[in-house]
């Protein structure tokens, strides 16, 4: 790192966290870093959803398409998510999993002045990066995160061509018209959380764009007003080559993409969410979401759920009707407590799956702790996907 940047790295890392916090890291007392959570980002504790400076979903919404693939600033939080489960192209019995997110966390308002037009550093938005590797052979979990202001390009969204990054973590389409076909790039050189690692990855997509929630407008908890913008690609064929220890291995395998946008999501009686992305191997997907309510609160779990056809189509099902067993849990060494396999039924579809950790330390233990692992998926039908958990302790 060139010694005369590492003042703004520091700089930056630290208004990320106040950005993520609310505030809280200012004014209480001093905590690890890895004690905030992903929750932070969609939580409303800490600004007044009345007060004009971020815009809000709202229902009615129509999302637009290719301008709703990047960034929206006016919105205080937003993220653009991919996960998959990769195999060696020649040796199917060598799985892996990858993970790539980059988060975008507005401090302010996005006011464009003469002065912002032309120094990228007074962009009030703040991007931070995830990137993580599985290697389930060797039961590894390799992570790593990267911070920056927005910056004279060192971090956002394009347009021509359609893309997001962060420095040069690139997720780049092949085209200006739909954000697939497209290129994703990561390279790690070495981290703390796990060596050096790499993947160069294109993303074909085999069904068409979906929308989550009431077309694209995804509530996040009973009351009106509290909610995100949410589309997705649920299967995305991958081929391309990972890298790790020195090897270079093709794979071939499925990715699932998440855009999400949102300024005042969860409330403070809200301590996290379990996500389900699962991909069955007759061509369904399921997309399930609890988020868990603090048994002080009085209030009940909210969930949403979508699940498609093997054509792409939205097929009728409520949350509600959605059973789900926690098997076992696991601790890692951070101390936290995690839930390690599940059980869910869905009887009118007649569903009885058993989803599995690939492994179980698929924990990222970075500046937010969360569990972030790829699953398979047997029991009435067979299948593969991931899980994302936040807010567990």
């Amino acid at each position: 790192m060139i010694r005369g940047f590492y003042p703004i790295v520091v700089v930056v890392l630290v208004f990320t966290v106040i950005g993520v916090a609310g505030h809280r890291w200012l004014f209480n007392e001093p905590q690890s870093a890895a004690e905030f959570s992903l929750t932070d980002f969609l939580s409303s504790e800490n600004i007044d959803i009345d007060d004009g400076l971020f815009k809000k979903a709202e229902p009615g919404y129509v999302l637009r398409f290719p301008q709703d693939h990047i960034a929206h600033p006016e919105f205080r939080s937003e993220w653009w998510y991919i996960n998959g489960n990769l195999q060696h192209r020649d040796d199917a019995q060598q799985r892996f999993g990858f993970q790539f997110t980059v988060f975008r966390q507005a401090l302010r308002t996005q006011k464009r002045t003469q002065q912002q037009a032309t120094s990228g550093w007074l962009a009030p938005q703040f991007y931070m990066g995830h990137a993580g590797l599985g290697v389930f052979t060797q039961n590894r979990h390799l992570v790593a995160e990267r911070f920056s202001r927005q910056g004279p390009g060192l971090a956002g969204t394009s347009s021509q061509p359609l893309s997001v990054w962060l420095e040069n973590w690139q997720l780049r389409s092949e085209n200006d018209q739909d954000l697939f076909p497209a290129q994703l790039n990561v390279g790690v050189q070495h981290n703390d959380a796990g060596g050096s690692f790499s993947y160069r990855l294109r993303l074909i997509p085999e069904k068409p764009r979906v929308y989550q929630g009431d077309q694209g407008y995804s509530p996040k908890r009973p009351e009106p007003g509290f909610a995100s913008y949410y589309y997705s690609y649920t299967r995305l064929r991958v081929e391309g080559e990972i890298r790790f220890d020195d090897q270079t291995i093709p794979v071939t395998g499925a990715a699932w993409y998440d855009h999400e946008w949102a300024s005042n999501s969860l409330a403070s009686y809200q301590s996290g969410w379990d996500w389900f992305s699962l991909q069955l191997e007759d061509g369904r997907e399921l997309m399930f979401m609890v988020l868990r309510s603090k048994d002080e609160s009085g209030q009940a779990d909210f969930r949403q759920v979508s699940l498609f056809s093997q054509s792409g189509e939205r097929l009728p099902l409520d949350a509600g009707n959605i059973a789900l067993d926690v098997l076992e849990h696991w601790q890692s060494e951070s101390g936290v407590i995690w839930p390690s396999g599940w059980n869910m039924k869905i009887p009118e579809y007649d569903l009885d799956l058993r989803i599995l950790p690939r492994q179980k330390t698929q924990e990222n233990n970075l500046s937010v702790r969360y569990w972030e692992g790829a699953v398979s998926v047997e029991g009435s039908h067979a299948g593969q996907g991931y899980v994302e958990l936040t807010g567990y302790e």
